[in-house]
């Protein structure tokens, strides 16, 4: 089964978002690393929590396993 999901990138430093496990915010170079929101509201939140002004939103779709298997 396919979900979406919402992909950040920052367009200065050009590195996705993702959430870590104590509950902060880190940045990867590598999309199959990102962090995969559930909705955009989430993913603004996660950016404005990191101050990131400049950022590309994009959505994707993946298989339900994948996700689960990342989250944080």
């Amino acid at each position: 089964m396919l979900v979406r999901v919402v992909v950040l990138q920052d367009v200065e430093n050009h590195k996705f978002l993702y959430p870590t496990p104590d509950g902060d915010v880190g940045y990867t170079a590598l999309l199959s690393k990102a962090g995969m929101f559930e909705t955009e509201e989430e993913a603004i939140e996660t950016a404005d929590f990191v101050g990131c002004e400049n950022y590309a939103m994009t959505t994707f779709y993946t298989d339900l396993e994948t996700k689960l298997s990342r989250r944080q």
